[in-house]
């Protein structure tokens, strides 16, 4: 098992969306996007801390994958449920595993994330 955290200031990640829109298309897939219509900030900073938190379970930082390698999407109940590319996946088995989970949780100033492989 790999564990991977991750913490981000709401508001760092609110400056940078603001500051560069295109911001909101390079980090988040298409349904990710949809995924998230409606929510505040706080749930996009915490799937960007939840992708974040991936990557480390996967031991690569962002080093031969995109953000869109990643994707975070809330099930029906609301558990964050992860999905990788064919890419991000053969990083998950050369390191043992094949199933990612994370937690995501936030306050009003900071998202947070877990992320365990397995």
């Amino acid at each position: 098992m790999y564990p991977g955290i991750d913490i981000i200031e709401i508001e760092r990640m609110a400056n940078a969306l603001e500051r560069h829109p295109r911001l909101f298309e390079r980090l988040f897939t298409i349904r990710e996007r949809e995924n998230l219509t409606g929510k505040g900030m706080q749930s996009y900073a915490a799937r960007f801390a939840g992708k974040e938190a991936v990557l480390k379970t996967l031991g690569t930082g962002l080093c031969g994958l995109s953000w869109h390698d990643i994707e975070i999407i809330a099930a029906p109940s609301g558990e964050p449920l992860v999905f990788l590319s064919s890419k991000a996946m053969a990083q998950a088995q050369a390191r043992g595993g094949s199933l990612v989970r994370v937690s995501l949780t936030h306050d009003r100033t900071q998202a947070v994330a877990f992320a365990i492989l397995s």
